[in-house]
């Protein structure tokens, strides 16, 4: 299983910082989670590109691989409103790679709503980047979940699919989807856990802030009606990481 974090320059998705240290009673930080469970390379899977560059700087000092990836919105076309919104992830594997996923940010926030498709995907692939589909708000969740028509395009850009377990209802039926498509590919799967604050009791602390940043003049949200969808898990903690990798262990015979 392999940890993948999220940090506060995704706003309203983690509670968790790139600090260098932690304070008493401040955030708890990525980096010193790192260090103390000797977590190399980091795995970073950030909403915009704006933590890139502390990420780097934070990563180097520690001694630390940075595995950087671009969470962005596809859809089949950007030039039509056809309701087919789905996430993927584009990770850099190199310099070239970075440079390039700054190009694909920039035109995605320039006219096209914070959107891509395949058709622009096509003109700017290379070697340096690779595509990963994420386990939620992929174009499986939404075709099974929300009813959309999400057409990826994988002639030329062969992507690999993640798994996650997090005491969601649907997980299980999810993931059977995921699997499914992948063996029709012949693509990889891999496990993975969402990491967005380090205890399980820290939930409610991202709740609020999840409240506090998506605040709008509409009816106010409060801790007993956050109205945040699928909102409903402890399971995405360094915590629950810890617990499952454990168990895993212990059932794999020596």
């Amino acid at each position: 299983m392999i940890p993948v974090f999220k940090s506060t320059f995704s706003i309203g998705r983690s509670i968790l910082t790139l600090n260098k240290e932690e304070t008493e009673g401040g955030p708890n930080s990525i980096m010193e989670i790192c260090k103390e469970h000797s977590i190399d390379p980091l795995v970073l899977v950030e909403d915009s590109m704006t933590g890139f560059v502390t990420a780097h700087n934070r990563c180097k000092e520690a001694g630390i691989k940075l595995l950087f990836g671009l969470r962005i919105t596809c859809c089949n076309n950007t030039y039509e409103d056809d309701d087919s919104d789905h996430k993927i992830i584009i990770f850099a594997k190199n310099d070239e790679g970075c440079r390039l996923l700054y190009k694909i940010y920039s035109y995605a926030h320039t006219g096209q709503s914070g959107k891509v498709d395949f058709p622009f995907l096509f003109g700017v692939w290379n070697e340096n980047i690779e595509l990963v589909i994420p386990f939620y708000d992929s174009f499986i969740f939404n075709n099974n979940f929300h009813f959309k028509k999400c057409v990826p395009d994988f002639s030329t850009i062969l992507p690999t699919f993640w798994t996650e377990m997090n005491d969601l209802p649907f997980d299980p039926f999810l993931a059977e989807k995921v699997e499914k498509f992948a063996r029709s590919m012949m693509r990889p799967v891999k496990l993975v856990k969402t990491i967005l604050y380090k205890n399980r009791e820290d939930v409610e602390a991202l709740q609020t802030y999840k409240i506090l940043c998506n605040r709008n003049f509409g009816k106010a949200a409060s801790l007993s009606s956050p109205n945040l969808n699928h909102f409903g898990s402890k399971e995405f903690c360094f915590q629950s990481y810890l617990s499952q990798k454990h168990s895993k262990h212990e059932r794999t015979p020596s």
